[in-house]
């Protein structure tokens, strides 16, 4: 809803498909109708993907308040429904919440020029979250993060928190272990059940259709 970028992401992108935030939206639309019809009614319009369902649930809020609509047709015109969204993003976020989270990472550096910004995120994301990496071998490190402090173990596939051996996955400690030292292959570090072999095998064997009841031999 940021009136200057909106100009600037038009004439970048012309044809751009311009979504709106739902959780704005309804922001905005509770303040003048309330109640728990039309709230469960609003977000289930905006997450259904079948534009049918979608009419339905918007028919819904009509009968029940005709201005409800109006409303929205006047004062939200852009896609706010998973429904009207395209096919070429590939993306059903219908919230802007994980652009509210990536703001609150950088903090103040959004208001650095633009090489400065990028080049300070590129620093970041290099700090792997924060988590202090301190490495005794090739295979075991000390990993901090805010004042607590566990072992990796990679060659072991262990962590002092025990999430790695109990999911089979590296935990987040692991994970920064394994992204200090900059080792692309992952698969070494996973479990075997994890692997995109073992998930080809466990789903291999077809699972046979059936023919429904009125076509079932009967004796007698």
């Amino acid at each position: 809803m940021r009136k200057g970028l909106e100009v600037a992401i038009t004439q970048v992108y012309p044809n751009i498909e311009h979504r709106e935030c739902i959780r704005h939206l309804y922001s905005n639309f509770k303040r003048h109708f309330r109640g728990d019809f039309f709230t469960s009614n609003l977000w289930a319009a905006a997450r259904t993907y079948r534009p049918s369902e979608h009419d339905i649930l918007l028919k819904e809020i009509f009968d029940e308040r005709e201005a409800a609509i109006t409303y929205l047709n006047q004062n939200h015109k852009r896609i706010w429904s998973r429904s009207k969204f395209g096919t070429i993003s590939k993306c059903d976020y219908i919230t802007n919440n994980i652009s509210k989270v990536f703001n609150s990472w950088i903090g103040d550096l959004r208001c650095q020029p633009v090489l400065q910004l990028l080049d300070a995120i590129r620093e970041k994301f290099m700090n792997l979250g924060e988590y202090e990496v301190l490495r005794s071998s090739d295979n075991r490190a000390e990993v901090k993060f805010k004042g607590r402090q566990w072992e990796v173990v990679l060659n072991e596939r262990t962590c002092t928190c025990r999430v790695w051996q109990v999911k089979g996955l590296p935990c987040k400690h692991a994970a920064a272990f394994i992204g200090s030292i900059r080792d692309n292959n992952w698969d070494k570090h996973v479990d075997q059940y994890f692997t995109i072999e073992k998930y080809k095998e466990a789903y291999a064997l077809d699972i046979s259709p059936m023919p429904g009841k009125d076509e079932w031999d009967r004796e007698g």
